[in-house]
């Protein structure tokens, strides 16, 4: 039998993925990373952004706490509803708790399991030690279309940059770049004037998922089939500060 493991962050994202997969297959262990050090991650932001990017940035996530939460809760459970998306927990005993995603343990844990096929769901890049640990696949959602829309709410900067149609999802392998790997589905979603920033990661995984057994089959059964993006460009994207929120909200009209 095919062994399939999950290394993911929690979160609503990866409860979906982990129980739409179990509808076909055994998920035998589900390792649950950090990002290490929260300090040692919060200086690594400023130095890579800088100090003004960084407050912006964390301005615009207390601004969705406060503003934005509310009336996106009752469009997500909407969603949820209408696109069968199950939130309920991964079980305790699925679970291994692990600090980094490229820590030596990870690795080792890698090797001792031997899985054939990784899903992976919100963790931070994966480096090659890890990637080579063993032969199976490493499968990503990224809620974005490659490789225009790298990094991260690639769905929210298509809609900012007046790209509706490449307001999307793409499934592919996981290599060492960022977003990079060969792509097995990429998909649209339609945004609705009830959406916003909170809600479009909830259509974007109800669009992946929407065939996404066929393709953990396909690689299973070593028959799966890459596509070529829907677009050649490449960039990747960060998190808005709350200043570009302000303006793409009053002047691009995108919530």
């Amino acid at each position: 039998m095919n062994k399939i493991i999950m290394i993911c962050g929690e979160g609503d994202q990866s409860n979906y993925v982990y129980n739409h997969v179990v509808k076909d297959f055994d998920v035998s262990r589900v390792f649950i990373v950090g990002e290490g050090s929260r300090r040692d991650f919060l200086k690594r932001r400023i130095k890579k952004l800088g100090l003004f990017k960084f407050i912006g940035q964390v301005l615009f996530v207390m601004y969705t706490k406060l503003f934005l939460r509310k009336e996106a809760d009752r469009r997500i459970e909407a969603i949820r509803q209408e696109y069968g998306l199950d939130e309920t927990d991964i079980p305790d005993e699925k679970k291994e708790y692990i600090g980094s995603v490229n820590s030596d343990h990870m690795r080792k844990r890698l090797g001792e399991l031997q899985p054939d096929l990784v899903i992976i769901n919100g963790t931070p890049i994966i480096k090659r030690h890890i990637l080579e640990a063993v032969d199976g696949h490493f499968l990503n959602i990224h809620v974005g279309i490659t490789p225009k829309y790298r990094g991260v709410h690639g769905g929210y900067w298509a809609l900012y940059n007046n790209e509706g149609t490449l307001a999307g999802v793409t499934t592919h392998f996981v290599d060492t770049g960022i977003d990079t790997g060969a792509v097995l589905d990429q998909k649209m979603v339609q945004v609705t004037g009830g959406d916003n920033f909170l809600t479009y990661t909830h259509l974007q995984a109800a669009a992946a998922l929407e065939n996404y057994n066929d393709i953990v089959k396909s690689i299973l059964d070593d028959d799966f089939h890459l596509m070529e993006p829907l677009t050649e460009e490449s960039r990747i994207w960060s998190h808005p500060t709350l200043l570009q929120y302000i303006y793409g909200r009053l002047v691009r009209k995108v919530k």
